[in-house]
């Protein structure tokens, strides 16, 4: 289309001799004009395929696959032709010669006029039927609306000038959409001439791909890639619009990788493209929309990040990629999708004439997971849902103490309609004192790893093995096979070992510390004393005499210390797996204000403050979750103890504020993700301790989680090492990490502090301690953490201490690093990608 400046040859000689300025303003005018109807002729195209889907609607041959709606009330809607209408807030366009179909065919609107579509013979373009056609408009070198009937190959004129002067550039042929009270079908308006035609359009349900990449763009380093879930529904066919994304699909997952090589030279956002087809043909369009960044993962990086990439010897980072369900590589599907029995606990009840408590008892009872008719029941493979539909269900109800019946058993899930839906009731504690009270469910293995008679050494470590390594060589491998689970064990009470473990604070220790005194036994259990390391691992492979370990060990393997048991050993393990508790919430009553340990409070009711209500424990477990719950005025929220490779995600805490939120105790790689805590008393916010671990947990990751701003992570002692605090936010101040006195320290080697958003330090009692941060404090009998990593702290200013010994490492106080998530970014390094799961989490 040629430029309007020609039309105006005339003016500019009539003005020739006026002013430079008002010249100037002439040209600026014209400008103006090209400029807008630049405008309207970019959206011809767009326009010119309104009008055939608008023909296709109304004669039948496109039918409508879905919707969305905008915040000003603008509609989408999705075609069957894989190609989208959008009809602009009811409002026609004022400058497009507005075409529609009525009685005898096709009209146009042409400044509130309407008259018939003609073609070449003088007769009414027919619309509908066989003998249907489908226009097309443009605009001529003169500024003149033509149209074609015959796809582009004659045109014809005379309905007008385009006046790109009125309204807005946008095209909409339909005046407005309606959708049906029940959602099955959209109601498209359009007008011709003064009157109002509607038709009404089913809508085809069945096709559908949803891609779970949260809100976008998606931002993507170059060659980076990630993976994002996927659920799909009577999809036959896929095909994937992309030039310089590599793009993966299969049934539940979709895996993106960036171009290695930025061709525009600076950031840029574009979309992949996946049509979707039914089997009938029909097609739907999916977009992910993604942006590529100018640098590489690890370009810009933290030190300490590089240096874990390149295994330097400045390395001090341990690989926590392997925390969680899985090993951190999926998470487990739907309690639904299992294919166990499903059994309803409402109606039990109804059927029964029970109450919550009775029919729950009396499902886990004929399921022999309890032991009410058994005293010797346990159940490794129930293979059963317990199912609570949306309702309150009083499980321990107001004047009841007694304990709910501890849950022994594997392979089940107890699962509700949504968190704030199904609601399990605590109206009253359990039991009368610190040491009758119980948690309300206790699912937990009977045999103990600490208890000599279960956990059978099966063979002595011969050889020494590094932090990170795979592998170690023992005697015999008798009694280890491929996928058994196993517990890596010391325990010593060699003082060379102990300066080692306590670093800087070996010179505070007091001789009441357990870790400082002799390892022993109370009668066949362990007594916990020494230095006590505990991991556990499941064997990948038998090789000779070299026994390998899907997990890399935590702690350093020096054979030297064998003063007790022989050593470094590999010991049984006895555990339950796949115990899963989803959508659903936990409602206790938690006494409020919270003051920790009942401090100044009546000393016959302090065990209620820290015991009194806590709902769930799951110990000797492994690759089991709780997901998709939350807990509101609860003593604790979570506890995974003596487990391994288990996942706590998308947690929230409310109400009253209670003693903890989610630990893993004396445990081994479990993920604590994106817990939420927003619990509160009148002094202060957020449960007493935050997540955190306790004993001797090793391999932890707490990841995306918050605690209150007047509040810490917890680090409850008795030799907890090698957890990373991975991108959270919270308070950081001392003497909430918890721990007796005689457990001290509150954390042993390899504390990692990544990006941590500090949200306060000061405590309940006014004390201040963003000045000097110190870590072990040689005055101070609570507060004792072997130096850690601190990497990427920000958000509330705040210095730590120059002390010699203080930190193991330090980097970018007061500012944040990349990568965002260490957890992440080991996970991307192992694995070429980022799961699925953990996209969508984020």
């Amino acid at each position: 289309m040629k430029k309007l400046i020609f039309l105006f040859i005339s003016i500019f000689s009539l003005v020739a001799l006026n002013s430079c300025d008002k010249r100037d303003d002439i040209r600026k005018d014209i400008d103006d004009l090209n400029s807008r109807l630049d405008q309207l002729e970019a959206n011809l195209p767009q326009f010119n395929e309104d009008i055939s889907n608008y023909q296709g609607l109304l004669n039948g041959k496109l039918l409508v696959m879905g919707y969305s709606l905008s915040g000003n009330g603008d509609y989408t809607v999705e075609l069957s032709n894989g190609e989208t209408i959008h009809v602009c807030s009811g409002n026609p366009t004022e400058e497009l010669p507005l075409l529609s179909i009525g009685e005898g065919g096709w009209y146009y609107t042409q400044d509130g006029e309407t008259y018939p579509l003609m073609n070449s013979n003088g007769q009414q373009a027919p619309a509908l039927g066989e003998t249907g056609v489908t226009p097309q408009i443009r605009v001529d070198a003169q500024g003149m609306w033509e149209y074609s009937l015959d796809g582009g190959l004659s045109w014809l004129g005379n309905i007008g000038p385009a006046n790109p002067g009125k309204g807005s550039a946008g095209t909409s042929i339909f005046t407005g959409v309606k959708v049906s009270d029940d959602e099955s079908s959209l109601t498209f308006e359009w007008k011709n001439g003064d009157e109002t035609l509607s038709k009404t359009i089913s809508l085809y349900g069945g096709l559908a791909l949803t891609v779970e990449y949260g809100s976008g763009p998606v931002a993507f380093a170059l060659g980076e890639s990630r993976e994002f879930n996927v659920t799909q529904e009577g999809v036959e066919n896929v095909v994937i619009e992309t030039n310089t994304w590599g793009v993966k699909l299969d049934e539940t997952k979709i895996r993106v990788t960036a171009p290695v090589v930025n061709t525009q030279g600076k950031e840029y956002e574009d979309n992949i493209i996946l049509k979707i087809f039914s089997k009938e043909g029909y097609c739907r369009v999916v977009k992910i929309p993604v942006k590529l960044l100018t640098t590489t993962i690890d370009e810009n990086s933290a030190t300490a990040w590089q240096n874990f990439l390149f295994n330097n010897a400045e390395n001090v980072l341990l690989d926590y990629s392997y925390a969680g369900y899985d090993h951190g590589e999926s998470v487990p599907v739907d309690g639904f999708a299992w294919g166990y029995k499903v059994i309803n606990v409402k109606d039990r009840m109804d059927k029964d004439h029970l109450s919550a408590r009775e029919a729950l008892i009396k499902i886990l009872d004929e399921n022999k997971l309890v032991r009410v008719s058994s005293t010797s029941a346990t159940n490794a493979n129930a293979k059963i849902v317990i199912y609570f539909p949306a309702g309150d269900y009083d499980l321990q109800p107001e004047g009841t103490s007694e304990k709910f019946p501890e849950i022994y058993g594997g392979n089940f899930v107890i699962k509700g309609d949504g968190a704030g839906k199904t609601r399990l009731l605590m109206n009253n504690p359990i039991g009368t004192s610190e040491s009758t009270t119980a948690p309300l469910f206790a699912i937990k293995h009977t045999n103990s790893p600490s208890n000599v008679n279960n956990s059978k050494i099966l063979a002595t470590v011969s050889e020494n093995a590094a932090k990170g390594s795979f592998s170690v060589k023992v005697g015999s491998t008798s009694g280890l096979s491929s996928g058994k689970w196993v517990q890596l064990r010391l325990r010593s009470g060699d003082d060379a070992l102990l300066k080692e473990e306590l670093g800087p604070i070996y010179n505070q220790k007091k001789a009441d510390w357990s870790i400082a005194q002799q390892p022993g036994l109370s009668g066949s259990n362990e007594d916990g004393k020494g230095t006590n390391v505990m991991e556990f691992h499941q064997i990948k492979s038998v090789s000779g005499n070299v026994v390998t370990f899907y997990e890399p060990i935590m702690h350093e393997v020096n054979v030297a210390y064998k003063d007790y048991d022989g050593g470094w050993v590999i010991r049984d393990y006895k555990y339950f797996e796949n115990v899963g508790v989803e959508d659903l919430s936990f409602v206790g009553k938690a006494i409020t204000p919270y003051y920790h340990h009942g401090e100044g409070q009546d000393e016959s009711k302090a065990w209620l403050y820290d015991s009194g209500y806590v709902p769930l424990q799951l110990n000797r477990v492994v690759n089991s979750w709780v997901r998709n719950v939350s807990f509101e005025s609860v003593s604790e929220a979570i506890t995974f103890g003596e487990s391994a490779n288990c996942s706590a995600y998308n947690i929230t805490i409310t109400g009253n504020r209670g003693h903890s939120a989610v630990r893993a105790q004396g445990s081994s790689r479990v993920f604590i993700g994106k817990v939420q805590d927003e619990s509160v008393d009148s002094r202060g916010h957020g449960q007493w301790h935050g997540c955190g671990v306790s004993k001797p947990s090793i391999g932890t990751v707490v990841w995306n989680c918050n605690w209150g701003q007047d509040a810490c992570f917890e680090s409850h002692a008795t030799q907890p090492r090698a957890t990373l605090f991975d991108n959270c936010r919270g308070g950081l101040v001392r003497y909430h990490a918890g721990g007796a006195e005689n457990e001290a320290p509150n954390h042993l080697a390899d504390l990692t502090l990544w990006n941590l958003y500090v949200t306060g330090t000061t405590d309940e009692k006014g004390e201040n301690f963003a000045s000097d941060f110190k870590w072990w404090d040689a005055g101070n009998i609570w507060w004792k953490i072997c130096p850690p990593i601190v990497v990427g702290t920000h958000g509330n200013a705040v210095t730590f201490s120059k002390e010699e010994g203080q930190v193991t490492y330090e980097e970018s106080t007061g500012a944040k690093v990349t990568p965002e998530s260490l957890y992440e970014a080991q996970l991307q390094k192992r694995l070429g990608y980022v799961p699925a799961w953990l996209n969508a989490l984020k």
